[in-house]
């Protein structure tokens, strides 16, 4: 099977000549992991990750010779555990026809005709492979789960998902859930969650405002006080918020702004990240055909608490381009390592 059908190009009066006039279909995450998460690089297999707890009270009132002793502090870990994962994408120039017409007029003599490293051609495979790494990146992040089911066999995941591609670690999600689980004091219930069908799941006006002000007030006074904590949220929980916004007066820190040319969403002056992939992932992985598995979800916490490791950030961006003369074909290969960490549950508000 070709890596691209391009049957549906028809000549016309003027072709496209660059690869800069093909117009891809967007990917549903294309910002870089940095802007979620802090990204951890040199990690290998078993690499300890050291908690130590606070110490408690110190002083007393001395009493005689002897000093007052004071109670110390415990040391906990958790480990990276990064798995290898990669990919191959092979293409030859005989399999595409009439992918030729849209590159004529920038072609370049090649002694070797089945060689398009360099080419204007490949260049169209290499944008759209890399900007979907990204976008796979995202969701394995957040959607791996190594015990992942589909739910014809008591799972979540919709039936026919190729569950190859989200059990490899377990993800953030899966994380969170064991570790903020529905009886911890820093869960919030969103009730429609628990609807039986899609209709039944829409939220109630105005949900959005009162699950994001209970989030805010179970927050441990540390989370909510560090520099870089944000809620991260849903669409569906996002644009809910919105609507309120637009018919209430809240003050200053619930607002919508454009700041540096983009649109930026506050609750009570905390960064709301509306996570448009979630919603995504969920309506075609999550879904069981009459209802979605958990589609409004948030999360209060910081980059710092929820990193990516990783031996080397660049592979997870680039690709291993080369000609195989045997072959006769050209091939873009990608090999990364890849964990995510969420690191002390109370640095962390789950609704869900």
């Amino acid at each position: 099977m070709p890596l691209i059908n391009a049957d549906a190009l028809v000549l016309n009066p003027r072709e496209a000549e660059t690869v800069s006039e093909v117009i891809f279909e967007r990917v549903f995450n294309d910002s870089d992991l940095a802007e979620y998460h802090e990204v951890e690089t040199g990690i290998d297999v078993k690499t300890q990750i050291a908690f130590a707890t606070r110490l408690g009270l110190l002083g007393k009132e001395t009493q005689g010779c002897t000093p007052n002793e004071a109670d110390g502090f415990s040391l906990t870990q958790k480990y990276w555990e990064p798995v290898l994962e990669d990919f191959r994408l092979k293409h030859c120039q005989t399999d595409m026809p009439a992918l030729l017409k849209l590159f004529r007029k920038s072609q370049r003599i090649n002694p070797d005709f089945f060689d398009l490293v360099g080419s204007q051609e490949l260049g169209v495979i290499i944008a759209a492979v890399e900007s979907a790494l990204v976008e796979n990146i995202h969701r394995k992040v957040w959607f791996n789960d190594k015990t992942a089911a589909t739910v014809a066999n008591s799972g979540v995941f919709t039936n026919g998902t190729d569950l190859g591609y989200f059990n490899s670690f377990d993800g953030l999600f899966k994380q969170i859930f064991a570790e903020v689980p529905t009886s911890a004091a820093n869960y919030v219930a969103i009730a429609k969650n628990a609807g039986t069908t899609y209709a039944a799941q829409v939220l109630d006006e105005d949900a959005a405002l009162g699950i994001f002000e209970k989030m805010v007030t179970k927050a441990d006074e540390r989370l909510v006080s560090a520099d870089d904590v944000f809620i991260l949220a849903s669409r569906s929980l996002a644009d809910n918020y919105r609507a309120s916004l637009r018919n209430k007066n809240l003050g200053s820190g619930f607002l919508e702004v454009v700041e540096e040319g983009r649109q930026k969403l506050y609750f009570d002056g905390i960064e709301v990240k509306v996570r448009y992939d979630w919603d995504r992932y969920i309506k075609d992985y999550q879904n069981n055909g009459t209802k979605y598995h958990l589609p409004h979800r948030a999360v209060l916490t910081t980059k710092s608490n929820i990193p990516v490791g990783t031996l080397s950030e660049e592979d997870l961006t680039k690709l291993d381009v080369f000609y195989d003369k045997t072959l006769r074909t050209n091939i873009m290969d990608a090999a990364y390592s890849i964990d995510a960490k969420h690191l002390e549950p109370y640095m962390t508000v789950a609704a869900y």
